[in-house]
Formats: structure tokens, sequence, C-alpha cells
């Protein structure tokens, strides 16, 4: 009786902790619920990389400043011109083109000259280069155009060319005698002073012909440019322009050779002539190419101030014998 009765109570704790047992496994499969952990070892945002200061950018050189009493004048005759004719009335704008037309003594320079002229739409072209590019050149003029030709002149003196005498009407001066060369070449200065109070530096003889060396010729001419402050001037560089055969390529090359008959491309005075459009396209086209190799163009009587020599009135510069 007793062992029956301890058999069942043995039976049913058995039961019971099964029971236990089975709800204990049944809790632990449930899928819990994840609680958002706060995260381990991420790594620390890196502080910010300091940015470099931005290289700055070369501050520009300024240019060399000419002390000399020739460039003063210079300068001032341009910011007249320019006040005078260019159509300018900022003040500021003013300054800065006379600014832009500052000589750097110490670079490379070359000077183009335009004889014959000037002459319509082909000098007109020229200055059109001139200005596009704020270069100088120098136009040897004939007298008998300057009627006419005033607004182009004008326009000459505000982009800072220099205006040249090449006589009257293109006579040979060898053919004159001392009166009549004088009057052909102070009747041209006398012209430009009265309309434009501006006197010529610069005399090119036409077809570059002055006389022998001790000539009568010669003497009397350089008298001549001594009494006017001028003085005589030849070229280092013909372009051939005149040649018929020669083609604006071929004018080209010969404004940009390196060198002409042994004299190097810096200080050349080349001779050209505003007469032709292939003269014009080879200029155009020169223009940038020799602003590129760092080539200043400047005016016959800036180059010739700057250089070793200086400018002198009574000499007679290049090819002189």
């Amino acid at each position: 009786m007793v062992l029956a009765a301890l058999l069942i109570l043995v039976i049913a704790i058995a039961a019971i902790v099964s029971v236990s047992i089975f709800a204990c496994r049944s809790r632990q499969a449930q899928p819990a619920v994840a609680a958002t952990a706060e995260p381990t070892d991420v790594p620390a945002t890196p502080a910010p990389t300091a940015t470099a200061a931005p290289t700055a950018s070369p501050v520009p050189t300024a240019t060399p400043p000419i002390a000399d009493a020739w460039y003063t004048e210079r300068t001032e005759a341009i910011e007249r011109y320019v006040r005078a004719y260019s159509g300018l009335t900022d003040e500021s704008e003013i300054q800065a083109r006379v600014a832009g037309m500052a000589i750097d003594p110490t670079q490379k320079m070359v000077a183009f000259t335009f004889d014959d002229g000037p002459r319509d739409e082909l000098t007109d072209a020229v200055l059109d280069v001139c200005e596009q590019y704020n270069v100088r050149v120098t136009f040897f003029i004939k007298g008998d155009y300057i009627a006419g030709h005033e607004a182009q002149l004008k326009r000459m003196l505000a982009l800072g060319c220099e205006i040249g005498n090449h006589t009257w009407d293109h006579t040979d001066v060898e053919t004159l005698t001392a009166e009549e060369m004088r009057q052909q070449i102070e009747s041209v200065n006398d012209k430009l002073i009265e309309l434009f109070g501006y006197a010529p530096k610069s005399f090119r003889p036409p077809y570059i012909s002055y006389g022998a060396k001790g000539s009568d010729t010669r003497n009397t001419l350089i008298a001549i440019m001594q009494a006017n402050g001028m003085a005589v001037i030849n070229h280092t560089r013909s372009t051939h322009d005149t040649y018929d055969e020669y083609t604006a390529d071929m004018i080209y090359e010969r404004m940009i050779a390196p060198s002409d008959e042994g004299h190097a491309l810096h200080y050349s005075i080349i001779l050209c002539h505003d007469k032709t459009n292939k003269t014009i396209n080879a200029f155009r086209r020169a223009v940038p190419v020799l602003l590129e190799q760092g080539y200043q163009l400047v005016t016959v009587y800036e180059m010739l101030s700057c250089s070793p020599d200086g400018f002198h009135a009574g000499w007679i510069y290049s090819k002189a014998d």
C-alpha cells in the first residue's frame, strides 16, 4: 500500500519536472527583440585635414623704370594724344591705356615700319592689329597724303605709334637742291605740327637714297636732320613686300626669321609698306608669334633710344656706309 503510494508520487514529480524543462526550452526558442547596442570598436572620426592654402599667383614683375628724359617726354606725349584722340573719357581707362604702353628695356624689341601711306583701308588694317595686340609701329608718311587722312593720323597717335617723315611727295633727295630737300622734309613737319602739334623725329629717304658718304647731298641731309632734331632711318631687314613674286607667306617668314644677313631680330628695323593686302596679312600673322617669343613691338624712336647707342639727331641708322 505504501509502496504503491510512493510509486504514484515519484511518477507525479517526474511529470512536473518534464513540463518545466519543456517550458524553459520553449522560451529559449523564442526570437528575442534585439536591443540597440552601443557600437564597439568603431574607429573615431578622423579630424579634418587642414586644406593647404592655395598657392598665390605670382606677382607680375614691375616693368623696370626708364628714368631718362626722353622716356618721360614720350610718355607725356602719349598721354596727351590718348586724351585728345582715343575717345576715352574715364581717367582710369586713360591711365591704363598709357601704362599699357610701358617699355621694358631689358627685354627684346623690334620696330616695324610702314612706308608710303597713309592709305585708307590698308593703313586702318595695320592700326587694327596694333590696337588688338597693343603694339606700336612707325609710319613713314608722305606729306601729300595727309589731307583726307587726318582721322588715321590721330588714331596712330592715340595708339602710341610714331609718325615718320617720308618727304612731301616721295622725291629722291639725290635729285634735289639743298633748298628743295629742306622744303620736301620740313613741309611735312610743319603740317604735322600745325594739325596735331606733332614733330617727327625719324626720316626715311625715298628709295633709301641720300648720296654717298661725304657727298654734298648727304652732308646737306645731315645738316637738315640736326636742325630739326631728326635722324635718318634705314632698315636692317626688308620684307621685300613690293616684289611681285613675294607672297604673304614669304613676307611673313621674313618678318619672323631669327636673323637676316647676320643681323638678329632683336633691335631690327623691319621695312614694310601699307599698300598691299599681302603685307597686312603677313603682319597680322607675325605679331602674335613675335609676342609669344617675348618681343616687344615698339616704334623706331623708342627702340633706338633704348639701344646701347641711343638716339641722336643727325645720325644715320642701319646699313649706313
